[in-house]
C-alpha cells in the first residue's frame, strides 16, 4: 500500500494546479478521475490526514455542482470517517450537509439534514447562512427570526461589483470584481466616501495596476526564495517573471476591500489576488491613492491595522512638515 500521506500531498498539488495555473487545462472527467484513483489507493490513515478532509470537501462540492446525488452520498460516508468530522457535534455535520445537498437542489435530503440539525440544538441554524433560515423556516412552517436591533439599526453593508476593462483585457478574466468594506464600522454619511473611492478606481485603473505589479516585480525574486519552489513545480507555480506582464497568467483579481480609515476623507483600498504561488494565502496589496503601503497574502488587503499605521506615519510626517515651516 502507498503511503498515504505521500498520496494526500499528490493530491493537494494537483488541486492547486488546477484551480490555480491558468495554462494547466484538464478536462472535468479527467479530474474527477484522477482524484477518485489516488483516493483509493491511499489507505485508510488518510482519514488522519488534514488534507484529506480538504480534498473530501472539493469532492462533495464536485459531485454537488454535477447534481450527482449517488457520488455524494458515497463522499458523505467517507466524510463520516475523517478523523476532524468525528470531533464535530452531530448538529454542525447535519447543517453541513443539509446545507449542501440545498445548493445541489436536492431539497428533500436537504430538509431532512437541517431538521436534524434544528432538533438537536434549535438555535445554530439561525446563526448560518440566509439561504438555509429562509428554506428551512418555509419547509418548517416557522416565522423567520426577527433582526436585532443593530441589523435594523443606521449601518448598512457597502458591496457590489465593479468592472475594470483594463483589467479584463490584462488578465483575460470577463467577470467583474467583487468590492465590499473591510473591517471597521459603516453608516450612510460615509457612502460618499466609497462611492469616490470606486470612481477612483474606475478613472485610475490601469495605473493603479501597472502600480501594483511594478511593486510585485521588484519583490518576487526574494517571495520566490522564501517559497522555495524548485524544477518542474517552480515552472508550474512561480516561473521567473521578467516584466509585469508575465504575472497575466500568475494572478487572478478576487476582490476589492474598501477599508474605513482616512486620509483627508478618502479611504484606503486593499486588492486581493488569487495567485499560483500560494493557493492558500493569496496574493494582496495595501494602498493609499498611487501609493504601495504593503503586500503580502491576501489578508493584507483587508487588515486595518496596516492603513492605521501608515496614516499615524502620515500625520507624524505633516507634523515634522509644518515645524519646518515655522
Amino acid at each position: 500500500m502507498a503511503n498515504a500521506q505521500d498520496i494526500i500531498n499528490e493530491i493537494s498539488k494537483f488541486l492547486d494546479k488546477c484551480l490555480h495555473v491558468k495554462k494547466f487545462k484538464i478536462e472535468k472527467s479527467d479530474f474527477l478521475s484522477f482524484i477518485e484513483e489516488k483516493w483509493a489507493s491511499a489507505g485508510d490513515e488518510k482519514y488522519n490526514i488534514h488534507n484529506g478532509c480538504i480534498i473530501i470537501g472539493r469532492m462533495l462540492n464536485e459531485y454537488a455542482w454535477l447534481k450527482d446525488y449517488a457520488n455524494m452520498r458515497r463522499w458523505f460516508d467517507m466524510h463520516d470517517k475523517h478523523a476532524i468530522s468525528l470531533k464535530n457535534p452531530p448538529y454542525i455535520i447535519n447543517y453541513y450537509k443539509g446545507g449542501l445537498w440545498l445548493e445541489s437542489g436536492n431539497e428533500e435530503e436537504a430538509f431532512q439534514y437541517l431538521k436534524a440539525c434544528y432538533d438537536e440544538n434549535g438555535e445554530y441554524i439561525f446563526t448560518r447562512g440566509e439561504n438555509c433560515i429562509k428554506f428551512f423556516c418555509e419547509r418548517a412552517g416557522l416565522p423567520p427570526p426577527e433582526k436585532t436591533e443593530e441589523e435594523n439599526g443606521d449601518d448598512e453593508d457597502f458591496e457590489g461589483e465593479i468592472e475594470l476593462k483594463e483589467w479584463s483585457a490584462f488578465f483575460g478574466e470577463e467577470d467583474a470584481i467583487y468590492y465590499q468594506l473591510g473591517e471597521g464600522d459603516f453608516s450612510k454619511r460615509m457612502r460618499p466616501r466609497y462611492e469616490a473611492a470606486l470612481k477612483y478606481i474606475e478613472e485610475n485603473q490601469k495605473a493603479i495596476l501597472e502600480m501594483i505589479l511594478r511593486e510585485l516585480l521588484r519583490q518576487y525574486p526574494t517571495m520566490q526564495e522564501n517559497f522555495g519552489y524548485e524544477g518542474e513545480d517552480k515552472e508550474d507555480f512561480m516561473p521567473d517573471a521578467k516584466k509585469i506582464k508575465d504575472f497575466a497568467d500568475l494572478l487572478t483579481p478576487a476582490s476589492i476591500h474598501l477599508i474605513p480609515v482616512y486620509i483627508d476623507n478618502f479611504p484606503y483600498i486593499g486588492y486581493e489576488f488569487s495567485c499560483s504561488w500560494d493557493g492558500e494565502h493569496a496574493f494582496g496589496v495595501m494602498t493609499y491613492k498611487d501609493n504601495i503601503v504593503e503586500i503580502g497574502g491576501a489578508d493584507t488587503s483587508f487588515l486595518t491595522w496596516i492603513a492605521e499605521e501608515d496614516k499615524r506615519k502620515a500625520r507624524r510626517r505633516e507634523k515634522v512638515v509644518q515645524r519646518s515651516k515655522k
